[in-house]
């Protein structure tokens, strides 16, 4: 096995085993404890470091225990790895203070991380439409 092909293994574990799988604390094997998130729309305490990404991800499960993560195509070039995902859930959940509404939301994402030698995801930038989110639980109108 490559390392492109380790780190898009190991990218695919993260979505199977704390998206998907919902254990937060598998993300300890997968991510440098140091790993910054370069998403400007998070609060901080979101995209400091691996615990800043669990405690996001704690409170996002909360709110959608539903979440689906499904991965449409990944591709690697050096130590980058690219996913492009559709992610899915159901709002039974307080979420970023909006109580829960039982509506669904299905949109598309993009992840992209860079990988350590060791197959650690390093760093992160994502894209994510989170006004369509928004928008499908109720918070606000069309656009």
């Amino acid at each position: 096995m490559t390392d492109q092909d380790r780190n898009k293994a190991n990218l695919q574990r993260l979505y199977d085993e704390v998206m998907n799988g919902h254990d937060v604390d598998a993300a300890d094997g997968l991510i440098t404890p140091d790993r910054p998130d370069h998403d400007p729309t998070l609060p901080p305490e979101f995209t400091r470091d691996r615990e800043g990404f669990k405690l996001f991800f704690r409170m996002f499960i909360s709110a959608f225990p539903d979440l689906r993560f499904t991965t449409g195509f990944m591709m690697a070039d050096g130590d980058m790895v690219a996913s492009y995902n559709t992610v899915e859930g159901t709002q039974k959940g307080e979420f970023m203070g909006m109580p829960a509404t039982g509506n669904s939301f299905k949109v598309v994402n993009a992840d992209f991380c860079r990988f350590t030698k060791d197959g650690l995801i390093a760093e992160h930038w994502g894209v994510i439409d989170m006004g369509s989110v928004m928008q499908q639980l109720g918070a606000v109108g069309p656009r």
